[in-house]
């Protein structure tokens, strides 16, 4: 399968702000998005090739089978949200869409191998050897010198549907 191929799964644009409480309000007030799912993670994550600590805020709001998400980036691996993203000119800016990797687990693992052999980086890679005992897998490819953009792939078990960090693909 093509990266092409996949945008049919596209459910996700991500943004990138300084303030995730001004970034809510911003939505709110310019975009009438109401309702957000805020989370904070804090965890390690393979950047790079290397494993490092991550601290993010985050917000969702799942609209129909799409999302809209804020991204706050605390501490650690922050550069994939902070590099070439000038924080101070927008209270959000655009970073990233996010494909839905549906089905088994096997997808997910020819989704890793689609994107080894496409010569992008993995800016993210979580968990970085994943196991069929996984019930969230999720990485960033840098896509930026094809696309402009980062490009996220998250898979979910369909056990533990549903969950904040996936809208219902079938709505």
């Amino acid at each position: 399968m093509t990266i092409a191929a996949r945008y049919g799964e596209l459910f996700q644009m991500s943004y990138i702000t300084r303030d995730l409480d001004a970034a809510m309000a911003h939505c709110r007030e310019e975009l009438g998005i109401t309702e957000f799912s805020t989370t904070e993670a804090d965890i390690e994550v393979q950047s790079f090739g290397k494993m490092r600590p991550l601290k993010i805020r985050a917000a969702m709001a799942n609209i129909g089978r799409n999302q809209f998400e804020l991204i706050q980036p605390i501490s650690g691996a922050i550069e994939v949200y902070t590099d070439e993203v000038d924080l101070d000119a927008h209270i959000i800016n655009y970073h990233h869409i996010a494909i839905a990797v549906r089905g088994p687990f096997e997808n997910w693992l020819k989704l890793l191998a689609e994107v080894r052999e496409s010569g992008d980086d993995f800016a993210f890679l979580m968990p970085p050897e994943p196991t069929p005992d996984d019930k969230v897998c999720f990485c960033y490819v840098d896509t930026r010198k094809r696309l402009g953009h980062y490009t996220e792939f998250l898979w979910i078990d369909e056990a533990i549907k549903p969950i904040a960090a996936m809208p219902d693909l079938d709505a």
